[in-house]
């Protein structure tokens, strides 16, 4: 069995930032301490942990969902003494079923005398002497990865692929629309992979706000907030809106809900200092999406709106939301406010018809009283 007393976390994209490079690594390593409850130690790039009897998967698993990590890695850590990490090679090696390995080499540590070409030609040739192995840099069953660094080499087996993108907290924050629907976790995901904390509004038809944290909703709050630092999730109720949509004229309620989301998330995205509203728009997916609607809402938000999704097809958010793990989520039964109001819409909205149908019926005055009732749920 092999005896890991380290787990070496690499990062990719941050490493690009020159000048903001410091800043970035610093953010990273704060976070992953934060969602691991442990102190890491900050190498060349790289980040260490060493582990004292830890469970290393889970604590793998754990890393594997921060922003910023592209791999991780069980490892062991051995001082810089040649014969004992080719001890420790041999030693792993004949517990594996093999017949081939190749050996990589990376020297961040410059003053280490013996080149990375060197110590692994030099490792190999001793390594397939002694078990009768094949050195196969092309295609080998096993690659044994060695790390030289200013505190010595860092020998592992297996890289375990991250999420890469930045960390959380390093693009400031935004608040983004969360329906019942698969799409807009998805959406609120990517702008968290690209380093935002990203709170959550939920509008509902619930009697109760507490009701709708027993639903999906609840679940999936919960479940994007495994690749945060924790969430805040708005629940604002659907009632001052529908008892105003029985006055509009039927092919403009849809257009006008989305109007009145728009100006909800503004209002609170403008009282508490968010710089975006994200929402799960798709271009074309459904009938609210059009160009000419998409347009439309856009006048009801002085905040930027954010649509990473916009020029995605519906499987390729699927397959993203499968990889998230919020698909089997989103698919479970709900009834959302969209699904009750949704009857034969307004496909190519005029944005001066919305803003006349806005004032005629007085829709600011909904979006008031859904503001005096909303609550805040901490994830």
């Amino acid at each position: 069995m092999t005896y890991y007393n380290s787990i070496v976390i690499h990062y990719g994209e941050i490493a690009l930032k020159r000048g903001k490079r410091p800043y970035y690594e610093k953010l990273l390593k704060a976070n992953l301490e934060k969602k691991l409850g442990r102190k890491l130690r900050r190498l060349r790039g790289r980040l260490v942990l060493r582990l004292e009897n830890d469970d290393w998967k889970t604590l793998c698993e754990k890393i594997q969902k921060v922003f910023g990590v592209v791999w991780c890695a069980p490892a062991i850590h051995i001082k810089k003494d040649i014969e004992e990490l080719e001890r420790k090679i041999i030693e792993v090696l004949r517990q594996e079923n093999i017949k081939s390995f190749k050996i990589s080499v990376k020297r961040s540590d410059k003053t280490f005398p013996i080149t990375s070409i060197e110590l692994a030609e030099n490792l190999g040739r001793k390594i397939s002497n002694r078990l009768n192995l094949k050195v196969d840099l092309e295609n080998p069953e096993k690659t044994v990865y060695i790390h030289i660094t200013e505190d010595g080499f860092y020998l592992f087996f297996d890289k375990i692929a991250g999420l890469g993108g930045l960390p959380t907290g390093s693009s400031g924050k935004i608040l983004s629309l969360l329906s019942g629907g698969i799409d807009s976790p998805v959406a609120a995901w990517l702008m968290m992979k690209r380093g935002c904390n990203v709170d959550l509004l939920h509008i509902h038809s619930f009697l109760t706000h507490d009701e709708v944290m027993e639903t999906k909703i609840g679940k999936i709050a919960r479940k994007l907030s495994e690749y945060s630092l924790g969430l805040t999730l708005y629940l604002a109720s659907f009632k001052p809106f529908f008892l105003k949509s029985f006055d509009l004229p039927p092919r403009m309620i849809l257009v006008s809900f989305r109007a009145y989301m728009i100006r909800l998330a503004d209002r609170i995205a403008r009282n508490r200092g968010y710089l975006g509203i994200v929402t799960g728009d798709s271009l074309g997916q459904v009938a609210s999406q059009t160009l000419e609607n998409l347009y439309a809402v856009n006048a009801f938000s002085q905040t930027p709106i954010y649509r990473p999704l916009i020029g995605m097809n519906k499987q390729e958010i699927v397959d993203l939301s499968k990889k998230i793990g919020t698909y089997q989520l989103s698919i479970e039964e709900y009834r959302d406010c969209c699904a009750i109001i949704a009857r034969h819409p307004e496909t190519r909205a005029d944005a001066n018809q919305l803003k006349e149908i806005w004032e005629k019926y007085n829709l600011e005055e909904a979006v008031e009283e859904t503001l005096t009732n909303i609550v805040e749920y901490r994830i």
